[in-house]
């Protein structure tokens, strides 16, 4: 068994932080570490891709001078027997994006340019152990974490890439987050923050026995810090509320990192890499089970669909149609509500909300809103306590209220909001709930 560290952006964004994940690694003796790409690289790495589509050679070339300057900078001040190796490495990234900046094909070039953030900032952070007289491994994420095509992670081939690792116990492994291989043998990637997903993967492929996620902040709140004042860390908490918290907003951690944990027991720890010593948060199976509410969360960007007809009414079959829809269109459904003759439902993603619609419209007619938030309560909310309901209700009696949906778990009660009331809900959820 062994344990999986993943460090984000803001933990390897300067020469200063690296040294101190190189500490920690040492101090938990680190099986595999997993890396995000230094801060701002991925962002500035995101808009060369745009303007290489564009055909916008300027802009290229202003965000390569700035992460030139930015890795210079780190190489300097982190390397000095290995500073011309990590240069030359530099070097080579910056030649790929070049180069497929310059020859621009949409899908493979940008996910070759976009995983170079990953490649360097791991390169360079095993020199710097390799300097010190660490005995470090840099592994290839895209060698061992290879998708389907429809994207799912093949966890038996990623098993069987990665299960001898833990029988040296003095190497250090390291690697990227983020990146795969797709089914076509081509560089690709988990999705935005799926460092954390691939941490997990790697912890239950490897059988270990816990995975770290260290970010900037000292473990999961019980609400938004961000938008909300008096705030607190979480301790401890369930696989399915901090799953809850993370598809429903929480950014400290990605939605799809607590499956493959839970279904081996392994425990998730959230932890600060700037205070190392603070506790953070632990997910396991246990949770603090004398709260009634443990945390809010809120998710942005959510278009309702709504959907009348008559032909729901007495009818069996309208359900799997609409499902159908959206299935042939791979867009996930948030939230659900169902009437005598109506469907209103939500989703995060419309890029085919067109193609969407239209497949609806032959079903009824249809109503399309923009611009609202999920937010979310999870906690110890039993279909046998009396008044938890109300509280929350009553929290809100301020705000308009536009679905609820409860009784798929008695984890959680969700509501839809008109994104300009955001704020006010955390906040007044705050103030009654905790």
């Amino acid at each position: 068994m062994g344990i999986v560290l993943k460090f984000g952006g803001t933990s390897v964004g300067s020469a200063a932080n690296m040294r101190r994940v190189a500490s920690i690694i040492k101090d938990e003796r680190a099986t595999v570490t997993v890396l995000s790409a230094m801060s701002g690289t991925t962002d500035a790495l995101v808009k060369t891709v745009v303007a290489a589509s564009e055909g916008d050679a300027a802009t290229v070339k202003e965000q390569l001078e700035m992460l030139r300057r930015k890795y210079s900078t780190c190489i300097a001040e982190l390397l000095t027997v290995n500073a011309p190796q990590a240069l030359e490495r530099m070097e080579a990234s910056f030649g790929v994006i070049e180069r497929q900046a310059a020859a621009f094909e949409c899908y493979t070039s940008e996910r070759t340019i976009i995983s170079q953030g990953e490649l360097l900032t791991s390169a360079i952070f095993t020199l710097h152990l390799l300097e010190n007289g660490v005995k470090a491994v840099l592994l290839n994420a895209p060698d061992f974490m290879r998708t389907d095509d429809r994207g799912k992670v093949d966890t038996a081939f990623l098993r069987e890439k990665l299960e001898t690792l833990t029988s040296d116990g003095d190497t250090y492994y390291i690697t990227q987050g983020f990146i795969c291989a797709n089914h076509r043998g081509e560089v690709d990637n988990l999705g935005r923050g799926g460092s954390d997903y691939s941490a997990a993967l790697i912890g239950a492929a490897i059988g270990g026995s816990e995975v770290q996620i260290w970010t900037d902040i000292d473990g999961m709140h019980n609400n938004d810090p961000r938008f909300v004042t008096n705030t607190y860390p979480i301790r401890r908490m369930s696989f399915d509320e901090a799953a809850e918290l993370a598809y429903f907003g929480a950014k400290i951690l990605h939605p799809a990192t607590i499956q493959p944990c839970k279904e081996l027991g392994i425990p998730v720890l959230l932890r600060n890499t700037m205070e190392p010593s603070a506790p953070g948060t632990t997910i396991s199976d246990d949770d603090d089970s004398g709260r009634d509410f443990h945390a809010v969360a809120a998710k942005d960007g959510i278009t309702v669909i709504r959907i009348h007809s008559t032909r729901m009414l007495m009818a069996y079959g309208f359900l799997r149609q609409v499902f159908e829809v959206f299935e042939r269109h791979r867009t996930p459904i948030d939230m659900i509500t169902t009437s005598e003759v109506a469907v209103s439902l939500t989703v995060d993603n419309d890029s085919c909300l067109e193609e969407i619609v239209a497949e609806l419209r032959t079903l009824g007619s249809i109503e399309v809103e923009r611009d609202n938030s999920i937010v979310c309560v999870v906690g110890n909310i039993g279909y046998d306590k009396l008044g938890l309901a109300a509280h929350i209700f009553d929290s809100i009696a301020g705000v308009p209220v536009k679905m609820i949906s409860y009784g798929a778990s008695h984890r959680s009660i969700v509501v839809l909001i008109d994104t300009r009331f955001k704020r006010q809900t955390l906040q007044s959820l705050n103030d009654h709930l905790f």
